[in-house]
């Protein structure tokens, strides 16, 4: 009883460190209000919650069904944008207190997570640091978009993982891990890309407390990098890039099904000292040949003869196969010298002594993932038109667009790796580790004499050598708390995180996606802080070992989470204080006062976002031109250069933006070219009168 009340107290203290400075947030004028949500994204969610609460159905402009947005956080939305018919800016104040709770609790379960398995005082720095680094608060709890929703579910995810990571190893807990996979629907349903760690985290949770469970993980690992690598190294000097990225999706599923279950069968996985290293190499080769040899018979078969590929670069095959054999045998080979090195006990890891415990860990843990998968599947199709949701579908058109604002998708290799590696929050899904590796090598090239790089590989070269002092140094330094490491990473899950993660990453950065948000870096934000918190612990467990440890160690603690309290407590007060007297992110009022002047109540307007005017001018229509909330059939008309005739139907009068989107831009360029005259320029945008060109 003393425990739980212990920690209902910690959670009721970590409360109070957030609404005390963020109540003045809460109770801000309504224009100061506004600087809270950075993002029109975030009133997307809020225009359409609003129309579910009022019974027009799953809409943003309600005209056309939508999908574009992450359910849960939706669910979340509706009832709280229910209150809009009485005060606009109530429900926004709701959610951000919403969002500050969420970031406690995140707080908190970090809190759980560290002080239960790895270090009561590591526990507050991480927790405190997560709650009010202002970069990871901005992103996760400033935006009113599913951000915070997304931390707390991955975090309370992880935290289901580390507490079955403390029972006895030789139990099979067909309960808890169910209830990890119900917390993985969870995950799934408040951002459907996490899709990638929860599948990861499955299958290294089904073989838990086997070698194959890190080992598999590490092979998922090289075979992504080899698929991807064969593809752009094959296809670099071709322009579109597109009509190949269906053999690229296969490719890449087919090796991780054949290729992991091809090593099992020739018994990879096993740690036998009897085994000569020859014998170790020779398998992982028959293995990655015969697994190759089946995925080009089936590629060929899809393509030639059942005409279902678009496309199929053989010779792509054959690089995958040759960067397969290196990559994968070479690691092999080195767990082979490993076990030679530290000795090892043969594991047993055949199907026939394991099965049964392995199909009840995967019916337990897919299950509800599976279930929760295949309900929004349906739901979708039957209401929306489309499985997925129509925004991510757009935003990989966009890639194959000669002519965007939205920018140029990567074609190369050397390009994914330089997005993957890049230090901005809006475009490095590793930010927070890279942006500190990027000033370390800004400081490298100005002692090497480099006055400025003079390509992405010389960038890219720098990084890694100063990557690579980095990483010298924490190994010599943490050289002997290598099992320490190993069983906290264990404990949390991290290699099955980092593997989802870059499939994550490398989704995004690799098959023409543009657009991608800041927001979208949630589980790569998570990853890297619960690993430079281990790390912490560690150099906190070496230096309390010392006499006087203890008490450095603690007074180091009080000090780092005052002054990150106190930091963000006072940018906060600098920025909502009570007088509002601060500048203005976005003159709404403005633009309501000037769409309201120069349209009718009715007008439908056509606007690029608009998710922020819809919501504050609820007596027009606005109608997303981007499609990133609006409905399938818009989309397909989009594609097949037909829009017009949608316009026309749903009576669009004006359109709200920049010339430079609208007539200089694809898609927009097609149907707006001679159609728009300007009426008005208005606060930000120009305000345009829409006269389509019918044919007779």
């Amino acid at each position: 009883m003393a425990m739980k009340n212990k920690k209902l107290l910690i959670f009721v203290f970590f409360l109070i460190l957030n609404f005390l400075p963020q109540v003045f947030v809460l109770l801000s004028q309504p224009d100061n209000l506004m600087n809270w949500y950075l993002t029109d994204d975030a009133f997307y969610y809020f225009k359409t919650a609003q129309n579910i609460a009022e019974g027009n159905g799953i809409t943003f402009d309600g005209l056309t069904s939508t999908n574009g947005f992450h359910p849960l956080w939706m669910v979340i939305c509706v009832p709280v944008f229910a209150l809009a018919r009485y005060d606009l800016f109530l429900p926004l104040r709701v959610i951000a207190a919403i969002q500050i709770l969420m970031n406690a609790a995140s707080g908190y379960f970090l809190y759980l997570m560290f002080s239960k398995n790895i270090s009561k005082t590591t526990a507050w720095i991480v927790a405190v640091f997560w709650m009010f680094f202002p970069p990871i608060h901005e992103i996760t709890t400033k935006s009113g978009l599913e951000t915070g929703l997304n931390a707390f579910m991955l975090i309370v995810f992880i935290y289901t993982i580390s507490e079955i990571s403390r029972g006895k190893s030789d139990k099979n807990r067909f309960w808890e891990i169910f209830w990890i996979g119900l917390c993985g629907a969870g995950v799934f349903l408040s951002r459907l890309d996490n899709i990638f760690i929860i599948i990861m985290t499955g299958v290294w949770l089904v073989f838990r407390e086997k070698r194959i469970s890190n080992n598999s993980q590490v092979d998922f690992l090289l075979i992504l990098v080899s698929a991807t690598a064969s593809f752009f190294f094959r296809l670099e000097s071709n322009e579109n890039i597109f009509d190949y990225l269906s053999f690229l999706y296969l490719l890449i599923g087919f090796s991780l099904i054949m290729k992991p279950t091809f090593l099992y069968l020739f018994r990879c996985y096993e740690s036998d000292p009897e085994k000569t290293a020859i014998r170790y190499l020779i398998k992982p080769f028959m293995a990655i040949s015969l697994s190759s040899g089946l995925i080009f018979i089936i590629l060929y078969i899809l393509h030639d003869v059942l005409h279902v590929l678009k496309g199929f670069p053989r010779s792509a095959v054959m690089v995958d196969w040759v960067i397969s054999l290196l990559l994968i045998g070479a690691y092999h080979q080195y767990l082979k010298i490993r076990d030679l090195v530290n000795g090892s006990k043969k594991e047993d890891v055949s199907l026939k002594n394991n099965w049964g415990v392995w199909m009840s860990r995967a019916a337990g843990y897919f299950l509800p993932i599976s279930f929760t998968l295949i309900i929004y599947l349906i739901i979708n199709s039957r209401y929306a038109g489309t499985a997925m949701p129509v925004s991510g579908q757009i935003k990989r058109w966009w890639g194959t667009l000669p002519n965007t604002v939205y920018g140029q998708p990567i074609r190369t290799f050397s390009g994914v790796i330089k997005e993957l590696l890049d230090p901005s929050r809006e475009r490095g899904p590793f930010w927070l580790l890279m942006q500190p590796l990027d000033a370390a090598a800004s400081k490298l090239e100005v002692f090497l004499g480099y006055s400025q790089t003079q390509n992405v590989f010389d960038s890219v070269n720098i990084l890694f050598i100063a990557g690579a002092i980095i990483l010298v140094a924490v190994l010599l330094f943490f050289g002997k708390q290598s099992e320490k490491f190993k069983k906290h990473a264990i404990t949390l899950a991290l290699l099955p995180i980092l593997t989802g993660a870059l499939f994550h990453a490398v989704s995004y950065k690799s098959t023409g996606y543009l657009h991608a948000k800041s927001w979208y870096w949630v589980g790569e934000m998570i990853l890297i802080v619960l690993l430079l918190s281990i790390l912490l612990a560690i150099f906190f467990k070496i230096i309390e070992k010392r006499s006087w440890g203890k008490k450095i160690t603690s007074f180091s603690t009080f000090l780092v989470c005052s002054i990150l309290w106190g930091m963000f407590s006072l940018s906060i007060l600098q920025q909502f204080p009570l007088n509002g007297q601060v500048p203005l992110e976005y003159d709404i009022d403005g633009e309501v006062q000037f769409i309201r002047a120069q349209t009718e109540p009715g007008d439908v307007i056509g606007m690029t976002g608009g998710g922020l005017t819809a919501y504050f001018v609820p007596d027009r229509t606005i109608l997303n031109l981007d499609g990133l909330i609006n409905s399938a059939d818009y989309f397909r008309r989009l594609q097949d250069g037909d829009i017009t005739e949608y316009l026309i139907e749903n009576n669009m009068k004006y359109v709200y933006g920049e010339e430079l989107i609208f007539l200089d831009s694809d898609p927009y360029r097609w149907f707006f070219t001679d159609t728009l005259t300007v009426l008005k320029k208005g606060p930000y945008f120009y305000l345009y009168a829409y006269q389509p060109i019918t044919n007779p």
